[in-house]
């Protein structure tokens, strides 16, 4: 790598250490660190949002899947503009008219400490299988150009995480997420002028030369269960799968805690529907034209493909923006990670089992944020060095056993009265093995287990709550419909900007989401007519 590329990379590595130390300064707090005293603003949250969810598994396997699928693959993240309109009119204002710091305080106050405990179980496991991932796709494009082993990869990006996470807490995570979105745009845009600039042919040209060889074809309405991302399951399975992630998952719900009132946190979920499937389809896109202009040439590892074309097209300077961008993408998904994890351990490990619901201090806090990191590093350094699949369906797959089960313990906890912590304890449990037992035999795609986890976990989580008779079950204001009886009791319906507070309201920003839904329906069916 030239030294014009590699001075870049350290200067943009550096600027994100400065400015975790300028945004830490007013930290005085956990609440601070952990929620930025609930004064975000909207759009770095929305950025925020955005950015982590794509990573650099996006941005590298994210075309790598659209170079030997097609757009089908898109339809991984067709369903996210529905998740976001369930999410900001029902989850995140129940959530956020709580005021919880982790999410799984939650699930203590409605059912008990066993359901707690198992989901919080759930989740660190969920992001240990997660971050792994996000660090090994820039180990992949480090090492084709510079020859560097995994083991001086991974410390880099984690140790840099680590110190402007340590510095600024959740704001530092915010606003640097938000840079690294932008730098990441830059990428995406760069990318797309040189492989338009090196297509022999005109740009409608080679989209129709894609629309031949079947690589435009989105929606695939065949009833086949075992049909990957067809409409069905994109729709239906990517719900649940979406849902669970953006509605009941510490490291999206994090970030949503740290707006100023419910209409932020509404806004900032809107914004980020849109910057999100936008950035997915750019990502599909580069995939389709790159099969176009490599002549279709097979590759043994589909994440090869866009390392493959950064090392030939992109000339020194604007190589090391690109890769860069690469490393915005990846620590965009590990400073999250670092701080909710670290975030879910105090609140629901630390302070109740050790300082038994005395409040950790900052310095605590911040401790954790670093033993997490360390161990993070060898975690990935054991478990992920050997990966020759597609990255986004090899997290998905493993994701998807248990991810319905968590999602259905808050649905129990939310929608019903008698589901209680022992029934819904042996729900969660007996909903995994049965998910994990049918994905093991192959009979329906992977997307479908986390529906499938769900209902198991529903029915018999609900039903064995009737084993469990007497024991206690949280107040009804800690159900949906308890909570708004509650809200409009106090003459509590709108926030500060006249936005309703209420869990279940439709507003505007419900209406604009679904017409981006629909919007984005209509435009897959054109392209593939």
């Amino acid at each position: 790598m030239h030294p014009i590329d590699i001075t870049i990379i350290v200067a943009y590595m550096a600027g994100l250490i400065v400015m975790g130390y300028m945004l830490g300064k007013g930290n005085k707090s956990q609440k601070d660190y952990f929620i930025g005293g609930r004064s975000v603003a909207t759009l770095p949250i929305a950025l925020s949002i955005a950015a982590t969810t794509m990573s650099a598994n996006g941005f590298i396997g994210g075309p790598g899947w659209a170079y030997t699928s097609g757009m089908i693959a898109f339809m991984l993240n067709y369903s996210i503009p529905i998740v976001m309109i369930i999410t900001l009119s029902v989850f995140l204002p129940f959530f956020y008219n709580l005021d919880v710091t982790s999410i799984y305080e939650y699930i203590e106050m409605r059912l008990g400490g066993i359901s707690r405990m198992l989901a919080v179980f759930g989740f660190v496991v969920s992001n240990i299988i997660q971050v792994g991932s996000f660090l090994f796709i820039p180990s992949l494009i480090i090492q084709q150009f510079t020859g560097w082993s995994l083991s001086v990869v991974v410390p880099i990006v984690v140790v840099v995480s680590i110190i402007y996470t340590l510095l600024g807490g959740i704001k530092a995570v915010i606003w640097t997420d938000a840079i690294q979105m932008i730098v990441l745009w830059g990428g995406l845009i760069v990318t797309m002028g040189i492989i338009i600039a090196n297509l022999e042919v005109g740009f409608f040209e080679a989209l129709g030369e894609a629309k031949e060889d079947g690589k435009l074809a989105a929606l695939d309405f065949s009833l086949d269960v075992q049909l990957e991302n067809g409409f069905w399951v994109a729709l239906i399975g990517g719900t649940f799968l979406w849902l669970k992630y953006y509605a009941t998952d510490q490291t999206q719900t994090q970030r949503m805690f740290a707006a100023k009132s419910v209409t932020e946190v509404k806004k900032s979920i809107c914004i980020s529907g849109f910057v999100m499937n936008i950035m997915y389809f750019v990502f599909m896109l580069i995939g389709v034209l790159l099969f176009i202009t490599m002549d279709g040439r097979s590759f043994e590892n589909s994440n090869n493909v866009m390392i493959t074309f950064i090392a030939s097209n992109i000339p020194v300077g604007v190589l090391g923006l690109m890769i860069a961008g690469v490393f915005a993408a990846a620590m965009s998904s590990i400073d999250s990670v670092l701080n909710s994890v670290t975030t879910v351990f105090i609140k629901d490990v630390y302070e109740k089992f050790i300082t038994k619901g005395e409040e950790a201090s900052l310095k605590v806090s911040m401790i954790f944020t670093l033993v997490f990191g360390l161990l993070l590093i060898v975690f990935t350094l054991l478990a992920f060095g050997d990966t020759t699949a597609s990255i986004l369906q090899v997290v998905g797959s493993y994701l998807s056993y248990f991810s319905g089960s968590i999602l259905a313990m808050f649905l129990l906890g939310m929608l019903t009265k008698k589901a209680n912590d022992k029934g819904v304890a042996i729900g969660f449990v007996v909903g995994i093995i049965l998910t994990a037992y049918i994905g093991k035999m192959g009979i329906v795609n992977w997307l479908w287990n986390y529906p499938i986890g769900c209902a198991f976990t529903l029915i018999i989580g609900y039903t064995a709550s009737f084993l469990f008779k007497t024991e206690k079950v949280g107040s009804e204001e800690f159900t949906i419909l308890g909570q708004r009886a509650k809200l409009k009791a106090e003459g509590r319906t709108e926030d500060q900007e006249g936005t309703s507070i209420l869990p279940g309201a439709i507003d505007k920003y419900t209406y604009i989401l679904l017409g981006f839904f629909i919007a984005q329906t209509v435009f897959l069916l054109l392209i593939q007519l």
